[in-house]
């Protein structure tokens, strides 16, 4: 049986999306290096680009990837039980598995910030082990929200006709740079 976090991460695929998943590195039996473990702690945040050879694996208890921290590529694991949000990079819709969410974290959220308004529906993916996790949807923030259409506007826009001064003093710029012949 396919745990949640798989399914999710596959459809994010499936769709040309890139997963993003927030984790408790400080859980038992992570692996990541170290130093991110004790600066992440129960906030890491890992992006799941397809277009990086990750080499991700998914198993029984978890799954495990090629990640890179500052350069260095490192084979990283992760329980399922240490997953306990799963979105879309770029739209922030996603699950969030409650019962995995570290204490520390719901504390947090609880003292700082209002309650989210999630969707009603909750999606019902049976796990392979015999308790169910409680699972909602996440929205992307407000702010990203308002950011994206104000770029898909920025693209549909024609280009103007005749060039403003900031289009001139962008050229003048432009002609300032130079090409270093030589970059791999």
């Amino acid at each position: 049986m396919v745990h949640p976090v798989q399914s999710v991460i596959e459809s994010l695929y499936a769709a040309g999306r890139c997963p993003r998943l927030h984790v408790d590195a400080t859980h038992a039996s992570v692996t990541v290096p170290d130093f991110i473990r004790q600066q992440w702690r129960e906030r890491l945040i890992i992006d799941l680009d397809a277009s990086y050879p990750l080499d991700l694996v998914f198993g029984e208890t978890g799954l495990a990837a090629d990640l890179s921290f500052g350069g260095h590529v490192t084979r990283c694991s992760f329980p399922w039980e240490s997953i306990y949000i799963v979105t879309d990079r770029s739209t922030g819709r996603g699950i969030v598995l409650d019962r995995h969410v570290p204490e520390s974290v719901k504390r947090q959220a609880a003292g700082q910030q209002p309650t989210p308004a999630f969707d009603s529906a909750i999606t019902k993916v049976e796990p392979p082990v015999e308790a169910k996790p409680e699972l909602r949807r996440v929205e992307a923030e407000p702010a990203e929200a308002e950011a994206e259409p104000a770029e898909a506007e920025a693209e549909a826009a024609p280009p103007a006709a005749a060039a403003t001064p900031s289009d001139d003093q962008a050229k003048k710029r432009r002609a300032a740079f130079r090409v270093i012949d030589g970059g791999g």
